[in-house]
């Protein structure tokens, strides 16, 4: 074997070594990419719990509005039974009793206001808890994109100068 055969063997070593870690970059960054699907599709369930709370949200607030109007209204039927009361002072008992049941509707929704308002609560950290688990994975995929693409600029200015000693 002469020189150049042994020289030009070497090379074939060293090309098919730089092939198989060429082809595990293309494997690793294949997998990435998998993840990165993934990635997406649980961002894209993450941006459908998100309108389903937005939804949810929305739906507490027109209860809330209907909760106030209604609010407005025994406060309305609460006045016109004061009126009763003191232009009819034989039937205070009734009229008490009416306001009794009154004010245990009120405190019965206060009640159901605070129970809405710890649902949305729970929502909101658990959107937030998801929200810094995204980021986190968003991150370690950056860095991990980035030392692929050096890895490859490495191997790709290995393969140049390699080609450059065989032509020459």
């Amino acid at each position: 074997m002469t020189m150049s055969e042994a020289l030009l063997a070497q090379v074939l070593d060293r090309l098919n070594a730089m092939d198989g870690t060429l082809q595990k970059l293309v494997n690793g960054q294949e997998r990435l990419e998998r993840e990165q699907i993934a990635i997406r599709q649980e961002q894209e369930e993450i941006r459908k719990e998100q309108q389903e709370i937005r939804k949810e949200q929305q739906e507490i607030r027109l209860e809330q509005q209907r909760l106030r109007q209604e609010q407005d209204s025994l406060r309305a039927g609460q006045t016109e039974l004061n009126g009763i009361a003191a232009a009819l002072l034989h039937r205070q008992d009734e009229t008490d009793a009416k306001l009794k049941a009154l004010a245990a509707d009120v405190h019965h929704l206060h009640q159901e206001f605070a129970a809405l308002k710890q649902t949305v609560d729970r929502l909101e950290q658990k959107m937030d808890s998801r929200y810094e688990q995204l980021t986190a994975q968003i991150e370690d995929i950056k860095l991990d994109l980035n030392f692929i693409a050096h890895r490859t600029v490495d191997n790709e200015r290995i393969i140049y100068k390699l080609k450059e000693r065989l032509f020459r």
